[in-house]
């Protein structure tokens, strides 16, 4: 069987006297969708946060492909592999497209951007997600659904190997579901793992592997 790209174990988080993450444990496969289920304040976005390093464990350990994980900032996390994509989306709706996927490392040539090589790279990350958008056109007017691709472009572009997708539908019709669905399902088939955190049973029975409960803190239930 293959091996885990991220494991977690006895992942428990207290913020003074609360605690709000008990003993969580958990795998993720490369080329896997899981679900990460649970009402507000079960612990979803805590749990997502520590593999995302934007949050610290107060106890319990962390793998990646084997080796100990303890990332301390989100930069770290990424430059892992590991991309949290909020549900907020982090876009400059001013900027283009590519200048959206590559910022704060647009290539240069020269002592200037290349923005040639920076809106081909960028058509390419498109081109995976079967995103048929000039790479040049800027953010705003996009529809929410383009945007939430344009996020998963960014991820792409730094070779992420696990996506963290937090309630990737909320402001999505149902067309623009389908179209996100359709796109998670490409992801998976190049082995890309994906965390996808929802509290819509519905939604997630469709488009996950395996679904993991979290009720108060607690892993309570798997199938």
């Amino acid at each position: 069987m293959t091996d885990p790209v991220l494991s977690l174990r006895g992942i428990s988080k207290w913020y003074g006297p609360l605690q709000v993450l008990k003993n969580v444990s958990l795998d993720v496969y490369p080329g896997e969708v899981v679900a990460l289920l649970g009402e507000n304040g079960a612990g979803k976005s805590t749990l997502s946060g520590i593999i995302a390093g934007s949050r610290t464990p107060s106890e319990g350990s962390m793998t990646w492909l084997g080796q100990p994980y303890a990332p301390a900032t989100p930069r770290e996390a990424i430059d892992k592999g590991v991309v949290l994509i909020h549900q907020e989306l982090q876009l400059l709706p001013q900027l283009s497209i590519a200048e959206n996927v590559f910022i704060g490392r647009w290539p240069m040539k020269n002592g200037v951007v290349d923005r040639a090589q920076m809106v081909r790279r960028a058509q390419d990350q498109l081109a995976r997600l079967n995103l048929h958008i000039p790479a040049t056109r800027t953010v705003a007017g996009l529809s929410t659904a383009n945007q939430q691709l344009i996020e998963i472009a960014k991820a792409l572009a730094l070779n992420a190997k696990l996506l963290i997708l937090d309630e990737p539908t909320a402001a999505l019709g149902g067309a623009e579901t389908e179209a996100l669905f359709e796109q998670v399902r490409k992801l998976r088939s190049q082995g890309v793992g994906i965390v996808y955190i929802s509290h819509r049973m519905e939604e997630i029975k469709r488009i996950t592997d395996r679904i993991v409960v979290l009720r108060d803190g607690e892993r309570v239930q798997e199938f």
